[in-house]
């Protein structure tokens, strides 16, 4: 069956490639899985959660599973979170599909928008460890090592690019305690107000 694996991506682990070769191998073997990246924007495309652009993050998809994507196993897609999930899905996915998530918010909002979904519980250190691991590097450096056990020599050379640095520096050393929703108060509040968000 085909499904679909959204989140947010910041930085593709091996813990990321263990979970989505799992997801093949048992749920997806004769379908397809779509890789829902979470997209916050601004009229700019500016990712307001993320260090790294859509397109960078698809592009660490390619280094990756570059034989998977060009036999159509896996499709990388853009999706917005919350009540436009059924509409993405069904602009990127062709249908309602179910979804997979190790997250029990996803578990619920799926039943709660009338989505099938597959829950399996975490365990263990978690892909947002890695980043953070990898936050605190940078507080003390302007490079990433040539080895971090939990990342692909190959996905850690893309991030070492200098531009990329700067980009996760400027994350590693924002005020605001979750990264992970850097910017979004401000977006959901130009949301809120109905501005233009700059």
């Amino acid at each position: 069956m085909d499904i679909l694996f959204p989140g947010r991506f910041s930085i593709l682990t091996k813990i990321h490639e263990g979970i989505i070769r799992n997801i093949l191998n048992r749920y997806a073997r004769e379908g397809k899985l779509y890789i829902g990246l979470r997209l916050i924007v601004d009229e700019n495309w500016t990712n307001y959660d993320n260090p790294f652009t859509f397109y960078e993050r698809k592009e660490m998809f390619n280094i990756i599973f570059g034989k998977e994507i060009a036999c159509r196993k896996i499709c990388v897609v853009p999706l917005k979170y919350g009540l436009n999930i059924r509409k993405d899905m069904k602009k990127f996915c062709g249908k309602i599909i179910p979804i997979y998530t190790r997250e029990k918010i996803w578990a619920w909002g799926g039943k709660f928008l009338g989505v099938p979904t597959i829950y399996e519980k975490r365990d263990g250190f978690s892909a947002t460890d890695i980043k953070e691991k990898i936050y605190e590097i940078l507080k003390n450096q302007d490079k990433l090592p040539d080895y971090i056990n939990e990342i692909d020599i190959e996905i850690l050379n893309f991030m070492n690019d200098k531009e990329r640095i700067c980009t996760m520096k400027d994350f590693a050393n924002h005020p605001n305690e979750d990264r992970g929703k850097f910017g979004l108060k401000k977006w959901l509040k130009t949301l809120m107000e109905g501005k233009p968000q700059t």
